[in-house]
């Protein structure tokens, strides 16, 4: 387990550190204490039989009515309230004065001398104006010994400490901490029990979560009955896969699923709970990745399946027999056979209800899934469409035509046509702004979707760039050279070369970003993780006994612990 995860099941019991908590003083005590801040005497507190003694300025800091009710205004109010009810308003004699002002005596320290506790009582009699004058006057007295200043700097600081996590109102305290790092969060709730108490706030470990982009955990894990908080507890599951990844850690043994028998798996989808593979003997299956169990077989194609999408009830499948078939995902039946293509149906992209293919036919086609309705064709390109995506609003078709387009659907219409590769478009990722394509012509290209200009061309690449991902301003690519290559869309420059010693002895086939990672597999049948902020080689996931076949087409990762490859 990985110290993170020891510091998040930490209790303010576990702690070493010191306790600040409440304590209460007698009038006695806190007059001596205004003493002791001129002779260096250390007032003894309490001690807890399992912490630490308290310093003169923890104790200083702790200092306060059983309810913590310290902010600024409330402790000077109560110092006044002090002075105001001390008898000592004019001086003394010098026998009243050491009988009246004793302080505990102190084998190392001598007691204060009567001229001082003269010159305190007379301090304490004067007005606010006049104590002001005489601080600032002893201050310039003191300014040329620099002991004396230290001295006193020393004695007057800690009276501007504060808790700001008891003395805030909790809303703010939280506003403040959600800009700590986890990690810092989960060391400060171990400081006492207040501070246990607010730094476990479900709210703040949320915030923390959404900004490392780490999802609510709802499945069971090892940390069920340790950590209540739900938010906290997926934290600490991702810093305990994280630690495992890091570390060389052993994965558990892998679930192998037979089926299709020597032929290609040509597509993959997968929910978490379910896989979905397609493959060229013309049918698909469904299986339990709890059980590893294959519950639907799904016949009717009579040619091979060579994509598929799928939604938490349907799996949508297009085949070399120009058709796409709707699927029902838990009776295996087949809804709706989507006619029109007049050739193979090579890709697919799926929006809600609303499924996008594209043919070796140079046609787009948008279809309801619920109805198996035609909605749209859309025709331009002059060669096979081999990559599609659609975000709600544009569709984007990349086609071995050396072109892409953009369509708004329901008008039909082809708003730009964005050409500059000299090969085949063979991938393309779109995020709503900016369109990015893949060629074998070893080139990359960002796009303007809105003004249809092409903003970055990316060279690095020696061949096909078959799989890419993009998440923000980042993009990562695989190629047929065996490299992985690292990107920033908004400069065009190459951030990271996944490359050396450690890389892929053949062409890579998928990658993908997971968490601060990069996934990456190829034909050498291996699957390897990357550091995505630095490009350095973690570890080997996934090695095929034999890879002869083609190694790992394609996988995909959900809720981080689960993988599947196919060869």
């Amino acid at each position: 387990m990985s110290s993170d995860s020891v510091g998040l099941l930490s209790s303010p019991e576990q702690s070493s550190s010191p306790s600040l908590l409440d304590q209460n003083i007698d009038d006695y005590a806190t007059t001596t204490q205004i003493f002791d801040d001129y002779t260096g005497l250390n007032f003894q507190q309490p001690r807890s039989p399992s912490k630490r003694q308290l310093t003169i300025e923890e104790s200083l800091i702790t200092t306060n009515d059983p309810k913590r009710l310290c902010n600024s205004n409330l402790r000077e109010q109560t110092d006044l309230n002090l002075i105001s009810s001390t008898s000592l308003h004019t001086p003394l004699s010098s026998a009243n004065s050491i009988d009246s002002l004793s302080i505990p005596s102190s084998p190392t320290t001598p007691p204060l001398s009567t001229d001082v506790l003269n010159w305190l009582a007379t301090f304490l009699g004067m007005s606010n104006e006049d104590r002001s004058r005489a601080t600032e006057a002893l201050i310039r007295t003191c300014s040329t010994n620099t002991l004396q200043l230290n001295h006193i700097k020393n004695q007057i600081e800690p009276y501007f400490q504060r808790d700001f996590v008891r003395d805030l109102p909790r809303e703010l305290a939280l506003h403040v901490l959600k800009y700590l790092p986890a990690s810092d969060v989960a060391r400060a709730s171990r400081t006492c029990r207040a501070w246990y108490e607010t730094c476990n706030d479900i709210l703040l470990w949320k915030r923390l979560c959404q900004t490392k982009i780490i999802p609510l955990k709802q499945s069971p894990t090892i940390f069920d009955d340790i950590i209540e908080n739900s938010w906290k507890r997926s934290y600490a599951c991702h810093k305990h896969l994280e630690y495992t990844w890091q570390h060389e850690k052993p994965l558990p043994a892998p679930l192998i699923f037979r089926g299709h028998e020597d032929f290609v798996i040509t597509c993959l989808q997968f929910d978490g709970k379910r896989i979905v593979s397609g493959s060229d003997d013309n049918s698909l299956k469904i299986w339990s990745v709890a059980t590893g169990q294959c519950e639907q077989t799904l016949v009717g194609h009579n040619g091979g399946v060579w994509c598929s999408e799928m939604t938490d009830d349907l799996i949508v499948s297009g085949s070399t027999d120009r058709t796409i078939r709707v699927w029902n995902i838990e009776t295996g039946t087949c809804q709706h056979v989507l006619y029109g293509h007049t050739s193979t149906v090579r890709c697919l992209a799926l929006h809600g209800d609303i499924v996008v293919s594209g043919s070796r036919d140079a046609t787009v086609r948008v279809w309801n899934i619920r109805t198996g309705e035609r909605l749209h064709m859309l025709s331009g390109h002059t060669a096979a469409v081999r990559c599609v995506c659609y975000n709600g609003k544009y569709v984007v078709s990349g086609a071995y035509d050396h072109t892409i387009r953009v369509w708004l659907p329901d008008e039909e219409r082809c708003v730009h046509t964005l050409e500059g590769h000299t090969n085949r478009v063979y991938s393309l990722v779109f995020d709503g702004r900016h369109i990015v394509s893949g060629s074998l012509d070893c080139m990359i290209r960002v796009w303007d979707v809105e003004q249809g200009t092409c903003i970055h061309q990316l060279t690095g690449h020696l061949s096909l760039t078959s799989g890419m991902q993009l998440r923000g301003n980042i993009l990562v690519s695989g190629n047929a050279d065996s490299t992985v290559k690292i990107w920033n869309i908004d400069s065009g420059k190459c951030l990271h070369t996944l490359a050396g010693r450690n890389k892929h002895a053949s062409a890579v086939t998928w990658v993908q970003v997971v968490l601060n990672y990069v996934v990456s597999s190829g034909d050498d049948g291996m699957v390897k993780l990357w550091d995505l902020e630095t490009g350095d080689f973690i570890r080997n996931l996934v090695k095929l006994e034999s890879t002869g076949n083609g190694g790992e087409n394609c996988f995909y990762f959900k809720g981080k612990e689960r993988f599947t490859s196919i060869g």
